[in-house]
């Protein structure tokens, strides 16, 4: 199989993750990975390990002309047999380009939102809706997410549910000593019941949820703390919330790291 998994960018996120890991699992089954990206941000770029290709279209704006062009000759180019598509922003170029280069494959999209935030969100749907349509396959992370979209039209020609999955082994500790040591190095107590959560500080993720959560185990005699990996709009409103339930000192915040499993192995 030839496939192209198209990102919006490769920051830290969730369904950028998703894309990366897919693409360097298949590529160890022996399929022709290739991978894209709209945006210029290559926070994970160091992931990518079993790519063929890694290309960003460097889109200035949020439809970019020359950047839908360039997608097109690249599909030209490799022909793939099926272009997966990371959430409705990277459908929109997969779609444009596929059409502007007369290249024909199934366009798988993975779609990791339930709730949208605002006005703007909802009026991007009403254009991204026709295009899900055209899709051949859309894929749900979870059930409530399918049962949501499906009654508002958001479906494709086929619609799958596979539920995000945590590799364990991916995050275990070393070894023991080494979680301990990273306990102490970040100022943990061995006794701590230590939370950790890597997220960007949008609403959608209610890190704020997590301060009462912490503040209400502190009251019932539970040493909880917990760190937050991630950086974002809503960090102000988490550390405010955090000081007025007097636990500022026990939720930490910092900001992505590069490979953030040191960190959660001490959680």
């Amino acid at each position: 199989m030839r496939a192209v998994f198209i990102t919006a960018s490769l920051g830290f996120g969730g369904a950028e993750r998703h894309s990366i890991t897919l693409t360097n699992r298949l590529a160890e089954r022996g399929h022709e990975c290739h991978a894209v990206y709209v945006k210029d941000d290559p926070g994970q770029l160091e992931r990518l390990r079993g790519a063929a290709s890694v290309r960003c279209l460097h889109a200035n704006r949020y439809l970019d002309a020359g950047a839908v062009k360039a997608l097109g000759l690249f599909f030209r180019q490799v022909r793939p047999s099926v272009v997966v598509a990371a959430n409705p922003y990277s459908m929109l170029y997969a779609f444009l380009a596929m059409r502007r280069s007369g290249v024909r494959a199934p366009l798988a999209v993975t779609f990791h939102t339930t709730l949208l935030l605002g006005a703007k969100e909802w009026l991007q749907m009403l254009y991204y809706r026709p295009l899900f349509w055209a899709a051949d396959c859309l894929v749900f992370v979870c059930e409530a997410q399918s049962r949501y979209w499906l009654p508002r039209k958001v479906a494709a020609r086929s619609n799958l549910v596979i539920h995000n999955g945590v590799d364990p082994e991916y995050w275990r500790p070393a070894s023991a000593e080494a979680a301990a040591r990273m306990r102490s190095l970040l100022g943990y107590a061995a006794a701590d019941y230590v939370i950790g959560i890597c997220a960007a500080l949008r609403p959608e993720k209610n890190h704020v949820q997590l301060v009462d959560a912490v503040a209400a185990l502190r009251a019932r005699g539970i040493p909880a703390r917990a760190l937050v990996i991630g950086d974002g709009p809503m960090r102000p409103a988490i550390e405010a919330r955090a000081r007025g339930l007097g636990v500022h000192d026990e939720v930490r915040i910092t900001g992505f790291q590069q490979d953030v499993r040191p960190y959660l192995a001490a959680c």
